[in-house]
């Protein structure tokens, strides 16, 4: 065996084979205690989070609230990542301890120990007792995909009237989710009930057949522009073998699409073909030029001014800001601005980083572009409690374009204007520049083409949670986008305080 200080040391190139396989196994092994001390701190710091912050009532923290936030900011994941963490190491406290002493061993790894409490969610007590050695046996001999076929198998031989609860639990789950991935392209990926998933599938089959043979899109080209035309609202995939009325599939009906719900930030030079910077699409990120602007061929277009139109006094003392203003700070902001969200603005609430004095309005924060930011009603929560003096955050703004975020332990996390970098690139002064040699760049390499094992992985490799469903109550609330507020409000709202 080796040491940790070792492990990174080695001269692996002077190893047999069977030490490189026994210096592997070392590693994976450490990874995975690494990955449990990871649980084990963030569950006790939600542990501490309840006992210390329940506060009763609307205007309250509810118990455990924002230690996922937390977490998150100071590990530069999301969220929802954060959240499943800690509901892996409450489940591991509650009901699984020889799986958590496998876990702080090393002799597991997180993608097993997921597996594992993913299938005993809702099994009876007595069952659990002999179900969990069986399933660490089966881990150290299996990856996770065989070891979940076997848990699958036990848990239904086993507890056979438990499979039932555990199948409408996991429908309480269903869900669509949206996940940027290189190249202006994203994974859309859905949990849902096995016989809606089988309606999807049969569905997006039959309107691939609905061209001609001499469509020259493979099938899964096909289904993926048949899912989109269920959603524009044309119902109907449109041939593509480019013969015009001698295609056999020419006149048939269809409705008119829809435009796109979308947003898209682009900057004037760009559109006009007189540069090339990125555009970028609300809710993804961005995306090349050339496509904004085929995108930009049927859209409406609001124009946005790099520095901020002066508002009369009178406006300025105003708790709502004005439709202009509005647009503006939304366009400029991009997403919310707490760290690490990407919830996009139009998604989000306008928030004053200075508190509006609504007895003495010339004292507090003004209703003016600089004083104003995004912010989803997750975090707009977070802020407002902070400032209420309810929560050990504390924000504020350093400068027009830089909101500091310090967390309840003193790290200082600064979030900036996103939109703005796009909108107007040269203020995107972090972007790395092209040295200049005096000479035109040379052409860029041709493109590689992607096979279909290029296509991105289903799940981030540091933490394959993608798709943990979280049981516990106050953890479910976690994900920006699925948080509800209380009253219902509409989208883009605006909330002064």
């Amino acid at each position: 065996m080796f040491d940790s200080d070792e492990l990174a040391s080695l001269d692996f190139g002077a190893m047999t084979d069977e030490g490189l396989i026994e210096a592997l196994r070392a590693a994976h092994g450490r990874a995975a205690a690494a990955q449990a001390a990871e649980v084990f701190a963030v569950r006790e710091l939600y542990r501490r989070h309840r006992a210390e912050s329940a506060e009763p009532g609307p205007g309250g923290v509810r118990a455990g609230e924002f230690a996922a936030s937390e977490a998150a900011v100071a590990l530069q994941v999301d969220e929802g990542t954060a959240g499943a963490l800690i509901d892996i190491g409450l489940a591991l406290e509650d009901s699984l301890p020889r799986t958590r002493a496998a876990f702080a061993a090393g002799r597991i790894d997180l993608a097993k120990v997921r597996v594992i409490v993913d299938n005993t969610r809702a099994v009876a007590r007595e069952v659990l007792d002999a179900l969990e050695p069986r399933l660490l046996d089966a881990a150290a001999r299996n990856n996770p995909v065989r070891l979940r076929q076997a848990a699958r198998r036990w848990a239904a031989r086993l507890d056979p009237g438990g499979t039932q609860r555990r199948r409408e639990l996991r429908q309480d789950e269903r869900d669509v989710r949206l996940r940027a991935v290189q190249d202006s392209m994203a994974v859309f990926d859905g949990l849902l009930p096995a016989p809606g998933a089988q309606t999807v599938a049969m569905r997006l089959r039959e309107m691939s057949m609905q061209v001609c043979a001499s469509d020259p899109r493979p099938m899964p080209q096909r289904r993926a522009d048949a899912l989109v035309a269920l959603a524009d609202g044309s119902g109907r995939l449109k041939c593509q073998c480019g013969r015009g009325e001698r295609c056999p599939k020419f006149g048939m009906p269809t409705e008119q699409p829809r435009k796109p719900l979308i947003q898209i930030g682009i900057p004037a030079d760009t559109l006009l073909g007189i540069q090339e910077d990125p555009a970028f699409l609300a809710g993804y990120g961005p995306i090349d030029a050339a496509l904004a602007r085929i995108l930009a061929e049927h859209a409406r277009f609001q124009v946005i001014p790099e520095r901020a139109n002066a508002d009369d006094d009178a406006a300025a003392l105003r708790c709502q800001p004005s439709h202009r203003l509005e647009r503006e700070v939304r366009a400029v902001d991009g997403m919310c601005r707490f760290p690490g969200c990407v919830m996009p603005a139009a998604e989000s609430e306008l928030d004053h980083n200075h508190r509006l004095d609504h007895q003495h309005p010339d004292r507090g924060g003004h209703t003016i572009r600089a004083d104003l930011a995004t912010l989803c009603t997750r975090h707009h929560r977070l802020k407002t409690l902070a400032d209420n003096k309810r929560l050990p955050w504390r924000i504020w703004r350093a400068d027009p374009d830089r909101l500091q975020w310090t967390a309840p332990t003193g790290d200082i996390h600064t979030t900036i204007r996103e939109g703005a970098r796009y909108l107007f690139p040269r203020t995107d002064t972090d972007a790395p520049v092209t040295p200049y040699t005096g000479h035109p760049h040379s052409e860029s390499p041709p493109a590689i083409p992607i096979r279909p094992t290029d296509r991105p992985p289903a799940e981030d490799i540091a933490y394959p949670l993608d798709g943990y469903i979280v049981i516990h109550g106050q953890l479910r609330r976690i994900r920006p986008e699925d948080e509800i507020p209380d009253d219902h409000p509409q989208p883009a709202q605006f909330r002064g305080h």
